[in-house]
């Protein structure tokens, strides 16, 4: 069947009529070994015989041996096959997916590009991207986390859209991030080039979907007021963690130190200690709610100056840039110079490939040209770890 609908007869495209055979061996492997089993190979026989009978097939032996399997070809033969395989016909099948997709083209501009392309290959006989019970699903979550507005963890995307708690891990949430990929939306973060798995938790806590509750931390002197009244006095001795969710309810925040600083790692962010100033912990890179937050604290705090203390390697360079780019603001490195890799030389580790390709980039965007090339030169990239232990 699936020989015969990627054939040119099946399209109306070849001029000289088609036979379409198979030899017995590739239905029954054993058919022409010595050693197979006689009820075996008669049973295969009658029902060969019964086919072509029911007027199936046609049958072409040599001596007392079946040498080939003709199908019949007409559309009358065909159709009664499918009807009893239960499979519709290719031309259904590819008009059903353009319905399907021409339907989901007023939807969002992702959804609409990923369905146009669909579309572009049906028409040039290609073959479709994906099955179309599965296109279906996949527009079903792009569909939903483009237009979401609130955080939602994976499992709970998993059993809302498709009604399994693990299917989306399992199954759609790398065909669904390739999409948003392809789509152009997140250039800047595929330029990063992170770790696939990195790069698909990043684009989805852009979205609002993130693998666990996602949390910011503080610590310093300051005064925090939510939109119920609610007032929370966060202290340099009392660190304080609120979920992303929450931050979208502050109103007002009067940090009573004059610096901010975020800061890149966990272990970090817990050791650093300095007077005079508020520290974030952004866990990497930066995601819409962390960005939001800093942006209401610039607003409202006008005075505050603004650094940010990450690994001293073109990663970590590359998400203080990030986080100037997004937020608006000068954000100025803190511990992230050449003294640093002389100073610490000995907790150094080499670059790798990546790590190159990184450093290369920043060196001819003109970007912490000195630092960047100083890696390069010297083989060398240092985690921030080292620098707050030394530093307590």
């Amino acid at each position: 069947m699936q020989k015969y609908e990627k054939s040119k007869s099946y399209k109306g495209e070849n001029s000289v009529r088609q036979s379409f055979a198979v030899e017995p061996s590739k239905i029954f492997a054993q058919y022409e070994d010595d050693f197979a089993d006689v009820d075996e190979v008669k049973n295969f026989e009658q029902e060969a015989a019964l086919l072509q009978q029911e007027g199936f097939v046609e049958i072409v032996c040599s001596g007392n041996r079946i040498a080939k399997i003709l199908a019949v070809d007409t559309e009358n033969a065909w159709n009664q096959i499918r009807d009893i395989l239960g499979v519709k016909e290719k031309k259904v099948l590819q008009q059903e997916a353009l319905d399907f997709y021409a339907s989901c083209l007023e939807k969002h501009a992702v959804i609409s590009c990923f369905c146009k392309a669909q579309i572009e290959r049906i028409n040039q006989g290609k073959k479709e991207s994906y099955p179309l019970d599965t296109a279906k699903v996949i527009v079903k979550f792009l569909d939903y986390i483009l237009n979401n507005q609130q955080e939602i963890l994976e499992r709970e995307l998993s059993i809302e859209v498709a009604h399994d708690s693990k299917l989306w891990e399992r199954s759609y949430r790398s065909q669904v991030c390739k999409i948003l990929c392809e789509s152009g939306t997140f250039d800047e973060l595929a330029s990063q080039e992170l770790d696939p798995k990195e790069f698909e938790k990043k684009i989805l806590e852009e979205l609002n979907v993130y693998p666990n509750p996602s949390y910011v931390h503080f610590k310093g002197n300051a005064k925090i007021v939510f939109d119920n009244g609610d007032v929370v006095n966060v202290l340099r001795e009392r660190p304080l963690a609120l979920p992303s969710t929450a931050l979208k309810t502050i109103t007002k925040i009067e940090i009573s130190e004059n610096v901010l600083m975020t800061v890149e790692n966990l272990t970090s962010f817990n050791r650093v200690q300095h007077d005079d100033t508020f520290f974030v912990y952004l866990s990497g890179y930066h995601n819409t709610a962390k960005r939001n937050f800093i942006r209401l604290v610039q607003q409202q705090n006008a005075s505050l100056e603004f650094y940010h203390f990450g690994d001293i390697d073109p990663d970590g360079f590359l998400i203080l840039e990030n986080l100037k780019l997004k937020t608006g603001i000068d954000f100025k490195p803190y511990c992230m110079s050449v003294d640093q890799l002389k100073q610490y030389e000995k907790y150094c580790k080499p670059l790798v490939e990546n790590d190159r390709i990184k450093a290369n980039g920043l060196i001819k965007s003109g970007k912490y040209v000195e630092i960047a090339q100083y890696m390069q030169d010297n083989n060398v990239k240092l985690e921030q770890e080292i620098i707050s232990w030394n530093e307590r």
